[in-house]
Parts: structure tokens; sequence; C-alpha cells
């Protein structure tokens, strides 16, 4: 590496470079909101933010207490960011003991927290400071596992969770260039002892780092196949969308309905990613299906076979001659949430409940198959519009203890009416 490389390497990020960057996102929200840890990424990011900032901006500081001095470091970098003239704001997040998966359990509440906070303080956008080593990491991990294609893309430039904007501008600059931007501007950061810990997985990989990178696996190497592998992931989705479009078909309770025949005829890993994306429409887990399970199934759909019922994924799969049919299985839909009036929640990762403001109090749990007498007193055409039980069985319903109170509209009629999942909070 020459000077000139090491020079730019470790140079200070200028207004104009992050706006260059930032070009590539938008139209943003009205309001944007940026994550930050008190390290010296997001540090960079809210200083980086703070100066190209052309509309209303908020910091979000996850409190995870994990150490006994988050508490107190979460408290210090707000006051910090304050003083840049950043409004912020500590999320601390409740938690029992962490037996295992301590990392990849965290990660999940901190999105939970983020995106729910971009809602009650409507920011449509979050930022978030992953750079290029996080990049290389990432693949790396992915590349141990034996990930195929939608793994080795990486950490995406941006994405969509809970209805909020993911954007990480400095994917393409390395954490040398973040920590010299603290430096220059005279930021002061916290540094997280866990992440040189070699009990996590990212911790043991950096300490072989500079010996991968000896063999040509660079931080530029890695990053640079993750470029690739996303240009060949969005070549694989648009293609699954277009089959999509045209082989499967929505019902109106949240079931998904494919052509057999069209799958058969369709590349395997096209007709792979669509039985997933299915599966995920009726079922949005955080995680997706599991590869060797999904490929499992898929092999059945395309088998011999005439007929065949089977579960998977929190889902019924049921396949006839020339469709396969995708419902949520009942017992797999769970969950009980409080709901007050005037509240709007997400039930079963599928559907927003609504309560009007003079709505009585309640919880939100699956309907079940109650006699029909009492369904067509709560919900008159809701027979006619879902005629089959095992789809209603898993619609959001309304409990006052175990007597059902309502069944919500789907017209947006008060007392309670629900919209299906994927779309804004009323």
């Amino acid at each position: 590496m020459t000077s000139s490389d090491n020079s730019t390497k470790s140079k200070a990020i200028t207004e104009r470079e992050f706006s260059v960057l930032m070009e590539k996102f938008t139209p943003f929200s009205a309001k944007v909101a940026l994550a930050v840890s008190g390290g010296p990424d997001s540090m960079a990011l809210a200083f980086c933010v703070k100066r190209w900032a052309q509309r209303d901006c908020i910091a979000l500081i996850v409190e995870h207490g994990l150490r006994e001095e988050s508490a107190a470091e979460a408290a210090q970098v707000k006051k910090q960011l304050q003083k840049m003239g950043i409004p912020a704001k500590i999320l601390p997040w409740k938690h029992d003991a962490i037996p295992a998966r301590v990392h990849e359990v965290a990660r999940e509440a901190r999105y939970d927290l983020l995106t729910k906070a971009c809602h009650r303080l409507g920011a449509g956008d979050l930022l978030l400071a992953h750079q290029s080593d996080d990049q290389a990491e990432t693949v790396l991990m992915r590349l141990a596992k034996g990930s195929g294609i939608d793994g080795l893309a990486g950490i995406a430039p941006k994405s969509v969770r809970d209805e909020v904007r993911l954007i990480r501008p400095f994917l393409s600059l390395s954490k040398e260039r973040l920590r010299a931007t603290c430096k220059a501007a005279r930021i002061d950061f916290v540094t997280d002892p866990s992440n040189a810990k070699t009990k996590y997985a990212r911790g043991r990989l950096r300490k072989i780092m500079p010996l991968l990178a000896s063999e040509g696996l660079t931080v530029e190497s890695l990053t640079a196949l993750a470029a690739r592998a996303r240009e060949a992931k969005d070549a694989l989705d648009h293609a699954t969308q277009t089959f999509l479009e045209t082989s499967a078909q929505t019902g109106f309770g949240g079931s998904v309905q494919l052509s057999r025949p069209a799958l058969r005829g369709e590349p395997r890993e096209i007709a792979l990613r669509a039985l997933g994306a299915s599966l995920r429409e009726v079922h949005d887990d955080v995680y997706p299906p599991e590869h060797a399970s999904l490929s499992s199934l898929f092999d059945a759909i395309i088998g011999p076979e005439k007929e065949q019922t089977r579960t998977f994924y929190g889902c019924i799969i049921s396949i006839s001659e020339n469709k396969v049919t995708l419902l949520r299985e009942p017992s797999a839909a769970s969950e009980i949430l409080p709901l007050s009036p005037g509240a709007t929640v997400l039930w079963d990762g599928r559907w927003f409940v609504t309560a009007d403001s003079k709505a009585p109090k309640g919880s939100v749990r699956a309907l079940g198959l109650p006699p029909h007498d009492i369904l067509d007193s709560l919900a008159p055409n809701l027979r006619r519009r879902i005629p089959q039980g095992r789809i209603r069985a898993t619609l959001p319903a309304i409990w006052k203890g175990n007597t059902l109170r309502a069944i919500p509209s789907f017209d947006k009629k008060p007392p309670f009416w629900v919209v299906f999942k994927k779309r804004p909070f009323p």
C-alpha cells in the first residue's frame, strides 16, 4: 500500500463527501433518526449528519443493560450529543438474564426498540453507522457458515424494517476514517470491550483478519465480494417478483396460493425464493425459513405425489394437483397483546389492530373457531368473505378474559379495525 493510500484511509470525512454519500438515498422523510451507541462510528455519523442535516433529526441511544456502566455511558453520550446540537433519547432495554446468543438477542431487541421509537417520533428513516470493516466481518462469518448469495451480499446499504427505512451511508468507508473524523472534530467516544472478546465470533475474526489479509482476504476484497453478490441478489429478487406477479395470489385473510405447475417449470433458485417469500407473507418471522428444510418442502411440491399437507415455518402447506396453498398454522398464532383505547398494535407480525378512542379495553389474540351464531352476531359478513374456518381461526379478535368481545372490521370502522401487515400505522 502506498503512502497516498494510507493517507486516504486515515482522512476525515468532508462535508461534501458525506453529502454525496447521502444523495444515493434521497428522498428522505421529513424527520430522520440516527442510532448512536457512543462508539467512534456512530459519533462520526452524528457529527456528519449535524453538518449535513437539512431536516429535523434525533439521536436514539439504546441502553442495553449488558454491562454495569452502560447506563452511565448512555447518559454521557446523550450529553455529548446535546452539546453538538442534536436532541437525543435513551431507549432502555429491560430484559432478564440472557443464557445464550447474547449478541443476536441484543441486536433484535435493539432494532425493535429503534423502529418503535421511530414510529412514536414520526421518523421514517433511521441512519446506522455500519462501515466497511463491519461489512467484511459479516461476509466472512457468512462464508464460514456456507451462506448463499443473499448471505454473501452482506449488510444492505438500505432496507426496510417495521415500516422504517434503514440507511447505512458508511459501508464504503473504513473504521479508520470514522475515527479520524472524530479526532479531527475533537469528539470523544466510548469503546465497548465486548467487541474484542474472543468468546464472540466477531472478536475472534478481528484477531485473525491481519493473517487473512496477508493471503488476499482483505477488507477491500470482501466488501467487493459483497457488492457483486448484492448485484446478483437484486437480479434474482427481480426474477422472483416477476414470477410471483404471474403465479401467486394472496387471499383476503392472509393466505397465499401458488401454481404448482409454474413452480415445477421455474429454475430451482427462483422457485425456492418464491416459496420462501410466500411463507414469509403468511408468517413474517424475523428470520427467513431455514434453507435445507425449505429445499425439502420444495422437493415434495415438485414431486409426483398428488395431494399432501405439511406444516413448516408456522404455516400449513396444502399441496393439491395444480396448486399449493399456504395458511397460517392456528396453533402457532398464539400471541396475546393488550389493547388500550386509541392504540394500535402489530399482532402475530401480520395485522395492525387499532382500537377507537372510545373502544373498551381488551386483549388481542386469535379468533379460533367460535360457534357460527356468535361469529355471525359479531361479524355478519365474515363467513361469506372468508369461507375457510382455518383461515378465520388465525385472524385477530378482541377478548376480555376468555370471552370473545369483538372481531375487528376490515373497513376501518370503530370500535376496532385491522389492516394487513406491511402497511404504515394509522
